[in-house]
């Protein structure tokens, strides 16, 4: 059998599977209104590029598209806007294709639903939804919440919103905190509460405010600032050293995964390795490294190697590069085992969440039918290393 007809085989078989998304940022309900074209390649990761051109302008929308077309943002968003309204985006066809949008929204107003559970097939999905950390959107049954902490890493200053404008302080039963053990006190218990309302992970997105290099620093230095507006910023660091340790316990205390955003953000120092502290500090905690590094996949695969509390969700590497995904699943299974990768969408968009499965269907069966092609196993085991990656990891990791 040739590596095509294995790619085959195997995408077949990712077809029929129902996958849980280990990572999303699905939005609330209300927010899915007067959708169109425009506002939906506004609000995907193709905004990135910069803003789409007038729709009722074809050659600059076909512009627009010559450029961006290589692309994998583009190249999955297009196709999933294909499948979904049977239009194929063009100049000429984007009137036609913001009219079907608009049309599918309006009279269904839960079709952006219908997309993640019929043509993505998802049966749940772990979603961090900020800036209403925790919330489940109103459907506990499908919609997992990973309640992100970043807050409290601003509130250094009980007045000091995190960059989504959400106050930690609302989350605490005692307002009036004088001293950091107390305030570390009533970040356990938000966790704590968090976790008996629903959350099954943790989440830090801090790569997007600082390096990653979390040093295990003692209460004295983390307490400087402390209610302290004139606070230095060596004072700000150690407080959300001390803080994202005491995280990482609590995570292992009350049997969450703790989520961690690596790779893109600020760029500087938000590489895996600048994890492994706090990761040889807390043998008990289950590490979930979000975007497996991208692009640092090496430091990725040394976690894998010798932690084994280390997980990794592959979400956003085949949207982001499907060509690096491809190797990323090689390589990362070939490092680790069969139970420590997952999968997530990590969309806002429905749209976008079906883009990211076609990339990762496409991604994932390349690299598992290349792996049988190489004499690595037999195709059956292909299947179940697709059922663990997709399905069942999930199950164990989050405890579903």
């Amino acid at each position: 059998m040739s590596i095509h007809k294995y790619r085959g085989s195997i995408l077949d078989h990712i077809g029929s599977i129902r996958p849980i998304s280990t990572h999303s940022h699905h939005l609330d309900h209300e927010l899915y209104q007067n959708m169109g074209l425009t506002s939906l390649l506004k609000s995907s990761y193709t905004n990135w590029a910069g803003p789409p051109p007038d729709i009722y302008d074809a050659p600059a929308f076909d512009a627009y598209l010559e450029r961006n077309a290589c692309n994998s943002f583009f190249r999955w968003l297009l196709k999933s806007l294909e499948e979904i309204y049977a239009i194929k985006p063009e100049g000429k066809t984007a009137p036609a294709l913001d009219a079907a949008i608009r049309q599918a929204h309006e009279q269904n107003p839960n079709f952006h639903l219908e997309i993640l559970q019929k043509h993505c097939r998802f049966d749940l999905v772990i979603n961090d939804r900020q800036p209403n950390p925790g919330h489940n959107l109103g459907k506990p049954e499908f919609f997992k919440p990973s309640f992100r902490c970043d807050a409290f890493f601003s509130a250094y200053l009980k007045d000091k919103p995190d960059p989504n404008d959400f106050y930690a302080y609302s989350l605490f039963d005692k307002k009036d905190i004088d001293s950091l053990p107390e305030f570390l006190e009533q970040v356990r218990l938000a966790i704590k509460t968090k976790k008996q309302e629903g959350s099954v992970a943790l989440k830090v997105a801090m790569a997007y405010e600082r390096p990653l290099n979390f040093e295990n620093t003692d209460l004295e230095k983390a307490a400087k600032a402390f209610n302290n507006p004139r606070a230095s910023q060596e004072d700000i660091m150690n407080f959300g050293n001390l803080l994202m340790f005491e995280i990482a316990r609590a995570a292992a205390e009350f049997s969450l995964p703790l989520q961690i955003h690596t790779g893109l953000g600020q760029g500087r120092k938000t590489n895996p390795s600048q994890l492994q502290k706090l990761i040889e500090a807390n043998p008990e905690t289950k590490f979930h490294i979000l975007h497996g590094g991208f692009p640092w996949f090496d430091d990725t695969y040394a976690l894998l190697t010798n932690f084994k509390n280390v997980f990794v969700d592959t979400c956003w590497i085949p949207y982001l590069s499907t060509h690096a995904a491809k190797r990323f699943f090689v390589e990362a299974l070939e490092t680790s085992d069969a139970h420590r990768l997952t999968w997530g969408d990590d969309a806002w968009m429905a749209e976008d969440s079906y883009g990211a499965l076609l990339a990762m269907e496409h991604s994932l069966s390349g690299a598992l039918a290349s792996m049988v092609e190489d004499g690595a196993f037999g195709l059956d085991y292909a299947f179940y290393l697709a059922d663990r990656i997709l399905v069942q990891n999930a199950k164990d990791l989050f405890k579903l």
